[in-house]
């Protein structure tokens, strides 16, 4: 897949280009049109491209840059820095012209424009394609079309403009409001469709060309993960806890996926590790020549929130807080691999000097109460201010622990913790892998050498403990708490919380002593876009 992004650039900016400007007579003869492309095969596989690549963020509004900020910088497990003080966290009143919202407001929509367009021209090809790639092409049409939606609702809210076909008349251009529940139905339609469509993992990836691609299980997650979160898909609804049950249920029992035995091999770089059979769908990142695209293409997260201010070149200007190293229990290899800490992992720098934490603090100038995240960033500094980490959306992790949540709420919390429908059974899976000794580690760090020692889910419910003010004495606090620690740096921390919030108010304790209020839920509309269209209207922040 990483290979198909690097010579589809050019033609992502072609077909992004073409299908969003108005009716107007500018026809170039020696320009590539919608009207004169996808006659082939090969043209319509392209189509879909564009679609991925605005994840990534053309605009760096995608995960290139943007998104780690904006879906990040709202929670309580990690803070801004000294350097940016305009940042959301201030008073989560984030100005309508932040120019990371604004670029990820127009990436993240032409993903959407790009899956319309790719859409139609899909299902009225009638050239010759073999029916179970016209199906697979489709599927992963209708997949990134609810996941570019799903990023924008997150952001923004239900509000946002609806669009399910490619425009085809200035008035399109310039809608209204999306109508509550509409973008909720069309995701829910979207993720089911690609579910349907898409072939499972182990036969799309036969091919190696077609490795990051979109798979059954990545539909099915999705889908899951869109009825666990419709209270913030879909403002005011409950979660649908058993439906997301069902679903989820398919992705565990299609034998699809496992957990690695190295918790770090999912934030690492290269063909080994990337996409490897934890992973259910990933953001493929590529560095390459400025002329491939390379510089449209990386991932800038270990410059901007990596290694902190004053090792290794760094910017730093998003960090881990003091909650998130308190969240991990003693013992639990899982802090070291997710930050750069106290007692945790070695840096080495261009000019070979190895540092550690003791030489990071000293050289911090300034917000030394704050760490580092190693996760998905390298232990050495390249020369580059960017890499190609791929970015981790959806690990098998998390289809376990979403599916525990499920079993929880439908009342199976007594069932023993080698009870296949007893959600113990699958939050141990994860915790059992955290224990494990990681041999392929920095040889100084005791897990390389020596397991973890977290203990189980029914010594962890008995031992009385309290983490961040949480006892952890029920199946649900020790859910939010796992989901806590193995995710962090994964963008769901704050979403988790806002979707729990919704049902129980306790949950937005930690975000309210920020200063956050439920006005501030979203993220304002970009002001270009208000001024620019009259007939919508902001939301609540606007």
């Amino acid at each position: 897949m990483k290979k198909i992004l690097r010579y589809s650039v050019a033609l992502s900016a072609i077909i992004l280009v073409s299908g969003c400007i108005p009716e107007m007579d500018l026809n170039n003869p020696e320009q590539l049109s919608v009207d004169i492309y996808y006659k082939t095969e090969e043209q319509l596989e392209a189509a879909v491209i564009p679609a991925y690549q605005a994840l990534i963020g053309p605009n760096q509004g995608g995960y290139a840059r943007a998104m780690y900020f904006n879906l990040l910088a709202p929670g309580d497990d990690f803070d801004k820095t000294f350097k940016w003080s305009n940042m959301y966290q201030d008073t989560y009143n984030t100005p309508a012209n932040e120019a990371l919202l604004k670029n990820s407001w127009m990436d993240l929509f032409n993903g959407v424009f790009a899956a319309n367009l790719a859409i139609e021209k899909i299902e009225n090809f009638d050239g010759e394609i073999e029916e179970s790639k016209k199906n697979r092409l489709l599927g992963e049409a209708y997949f990134l079309r609810a996941l570019n939606y799903m990023h924008l609702v997150q952001l923004f809210g239900e509000t946002i403009p609806y669009w399910d076909h490619p425009l085809s008349e200035t008035s399109e251009y310039y809608p209204g409001n999306a109508e509550k529940g509409q973008i909720y139905a069309l995701m829910v339609s979207d993720f089911s469709r690609a579910a349907e469509l898409l072939p499972v993992r182990s036969e799309l990836y036969a091919d190696a060309a077609n490795k990051g691609r979109a798979t059954r299980g990545a539909a099915q997650a999705y889908l899951a993960k869109t009825y666990l979160y419709r209270p913030i898909l879909e403002r005011g609804q409950a979660a649908e806890f058993s439906k997301a049950e069902a679903e989820l249920k398919k992705v565990i029992e299609s034998g699809e996926y496992q957990l690695k035995d190295n918790f770090r091999e999912n934030s690492m770089w290269g063909t080994d590790h990337e996409n490897n059979a934890e992973s259910v769908f990933e953001v493929q990142m590529f560095n390459g020549p400025d002329w491939l695209g390379g510089d449209k293409s990386d991932s800038w997260r270990w410059q901007e929130i990596g290694v902190p201010d004053g090792t290794g070149g760094a910017w730093w200007n998003l960090a881990p807080n003091e909650r998130t190293f308190q969240e991990f229990e003693e013992g639990d290899p899982r802090k070291y691999m997710t930050l750069w800490c106290p007692g945790g992992a070695y840096y080495t720098e261009l000019n070979g000097n190895v540092a550690d934490w003791d030489y990071m603090y000293q050289h911090l100038s300034s917000d030394r109460h704050l760490y580092g995240t190693r996760k998905e960033c390298p232990d050495y500094q390249i020369a580059d201010t960017d890499d190609e980490i791929n970015t981790r959306l959806m690990r098998y992790s998390d289809v376990l622990l979403m599916y525990a949540e499920c079993l929880s709420e439908a009342g199976n919390d007594n069932k023993a913790i080698t009870d296949p429908t007893g959600p113990k059974y699958y939050i141990q899976q994860v915790r059992d892998r955290a224990n494990k000794v990681v041999p392929t580690e920095q040889s100084h760090l005791w897990y390389s050498s020596s397991p973890g020692t977290i203990p189980n889910v029914d010594d962890l419910l008995a031992s009385g403990k309290i983490i961040n003010g949480v006892p952890m004495d029920c199946i649900k606090n020790i859910i939010v708490h796992e989901r806590y620690v193995e995710l962090c740096g994964e963008y769901v921390r704050y979403f988790d919380l806002l979707r729990w919030g919704m049902a129980d108010s306790k949950w937005l304790d930690s975000l309210k002593a920020l200063g956050w209020s439920e006005k501030a839920m979203y993220y304002p509309f970009p002001e270009e876009e208000l001024s620019n269209n009259p007939n919508l209207k902001g939301n609540d922040m606007n």
